[in-house]
């Protein structure tokens, strides 16, 4: 039962990353283009970072801390979402359950950094 659990896991973050991927490749209409839904559970905050350099295209500046924080982040979505949605969704998860803070910087890099200060909600 526990490998079937992390083979789904592993299935869910390769869907995200090869969708993340296409639209890199075509940035310019990807962005209308639904994703499909998104269902991430007990992902450590790492991982969905890495999920949310690929599909924003940015560089992200992570602080030391940020880099370390481990706290799960789940999240399911029931209707398909458009790139500019799924980053929002991304970003609003990593704040209330993992206290990270993405700041865009420019149109090219965003920065990442923990407040240890902000309340942690699942």
């Amino acid at each position: 039962m526990l490998g079937h659990i992390h083979t789904t896991k592993i299935m869910k973050l390769t869907y995200i990353l090869l969708a993340s991927l296409l639209m890199s490749l075509c940035p310019s209409f990807a962005d209308d283009i639904p994703l499909g839904t998104m269902n991430l559970e007990n992902v450590p905050a790492s991982e969905v970072l890495t999920i949310y350099k690929q599909m924003s295209g940015l560089e992200l500046v992570v602080d030391s801390r940020a880099k370390h924080v481990t706290s799960p982040v789940t999240f399911k979505t029931t209707t398909p979402l458009k790139k500019e949605d799924a980053l929002k969704l991304i970003q609003s998860a990593l704040l209330k359950q993992a206290g990270i803070v993405i700041t865009p910087l420019d149109d090219k890099r965003a920065s990442v950094t923990f407040n240890d200060a902000l309340p942690i909600t699942r």
